[in-house]
């Protein structure tokens, strides 16, 4: 459906789901159908011109009402006439009162998004819950790599900051729900069940949270991100490399530590002239260097890696760099520690607590690098290749991204 039309039905929507605006219409409606049996019967159309004088009744009441007059339709009893006055008079005040109230609930919905109080109803959408340094290109890889996705900003910036970000990623109609991302209400407003992924940054937007707490904040929101929706994919942020354990035990399915690549970087630029720039090309996908990932599925099943290698670098100029393999599926167990401390004590209970199973679809992945070329591909695995231009092949192709 074009967006024109989407945006149509849209604000149908939000008209519809106001109570102020249904009872001006039922009143609207009621007056208009006592106006059209009233000429139907003081007339005596029902007479005149039986069930089809229904219809010239409704008519008349419809153009008085909206002071429209055509004149080709006039009441001759004086009970009609009395009411066609009542219609003259009550015409205008009650369409300038519905329009008033459209015009309000539009407003008080612009000033609800500004605010970022606004409750989130599209689906498949993804939470960028937190706001750094880094956000903004984040955001844009986001926009970049996965297409056509909507993306919830849930912080707790400055209005001016806010507007700021939404106006520069307008194109991709970015929106904003205002709170703290770890409490239910606010994940709520921003429709987490309705969600398909959600990264979780080293928060800095609010200075009522020091940065040393950031850690702490990351775990809490991926466990109430968890137990509102565990089919959401969370990509967590962390700063110290210490706490990446208790995230994974939280649920986390990806966890990026900040800074954790930056030492041999370094490194292997010192060892190695150029190697560090080679590296921060590729990793910035620069230059056109992209990033894909295909699953194997039946096309590639049975092959090995040697012969696959061969047919993406020929036909798509592609290089198989290494292997996302889906071994098993994760259970509880498997992410506390043996001596069970009092965190995984208490991830063990606040899990057992909220009845639902988190890890019956929870799956596991081994990465494999470099892979060798008599390896033979399964099923359920993908390719991590890299090529300049996209590798599509039916729709079996898609970026790598938040879901692997």
């Amino acid at each position: 459906m074009p967006s024109f039309f989407r945006k149509i039905f849209r604000s149908y929507g939000l008209l519809v789901r106001e109570s102020r605006f249904l009872k001006i219409s039922l009143l609207i409606f009621s007056l208009i159908w006592s106006g059209a049996l009233i000429i139907f019967f003081a007339d005596g159309y029902y007479r005149s011109k039986g069930w089809a004088g229904l219809v010239d009744s409704l008519y008349w009441a419809m153009v008085t009402i909206s002071t429209v007059g055509y004149g080709d339709i006039v009441p001759s009893s004086y009970i009609s006439r009395i009411f066609t006055i009542i219609f003259i008079l009550s015409g205008p005040i009650l369409l300038s009162l519905i329009t008033a109230n459209i015009a309000s609930i539009f407003v008080e919905r612009k000033l609800k998004e500004g605010e970022g109080l606004e409750e989130i109803r599209e689906r498949n959408h993804v939470l960028l819950c937190g706001w750094n340094e880094n956000a903004e290109r984040i955001l844009e890889g986001i926009f970049e790599k996965m297409e056509r996705s909507f993306v919830v900003l849930i912080n707790e910036l400055e209005r001016d900051e806010v507007q700021s970000i939404l106006f520069h990623f307008k194109e991709f109609g970015l929106k904003f729900v205002r709170g703290d991302f770890i409490k239910a209400d606010v994940l709520l407003r921003a429709n987490v069940k309705g969600a398909k992924a959600a990264v979780i940054l080293a928060d800095t937007s609010s200075p009522r949270y020091h940065i040393d707490k950031a850690d702490e904040r990351t775990v809490f929101a991926v466990m109430a991100i968890k137990s509102l929706n565990s089919k959401v994919r969370t990509c967590a942020e962390l700063i110290n490399p210490e706490n990446k354990e208790h995230l994974l035990r939280a649920g986390a399915d990806e966890v990026i530590v900040r800074g954790e690549t930056t030492g041999s970087m370094i490194a292997n630029a010192v060892a190695f002239a150029g190697l560090g720039e080679m590296m921060r090309i590729l990793v910035n996908e620069e230059e056109g260097i992209r990033f894909w990932k295909i699953p194997v599925g039946s096309r590639y099943r049975g092959k090995s890696v040697g012969e696959v290698s061969q047919q993406l670098r020929g036909k798509y100029g592609a290089l198989l760099i290494g292997i996302i393999q889906q071994v098993e599926y994760i259970r509880l167990e498997d992410i506390l520690s043996e001596d069970m401390t009092a965190i995984d004590l208490f991830i063990k209970r606040k899990f057992e607590e909220s009845g639902k199973d988190f890890f019956s679809e929870k799956k596991r992945f081994k990465y494999i690098i470099n892979p060798s070329d008599d390896l033979v591909l399964e099923e359920n695995s993908f390719l991590v290749v890299i090529s300049h231009k996209r590798p599509t092949e039916g729709k079996i192709m898609d970026r790598i991204a938040i879901n692997p």
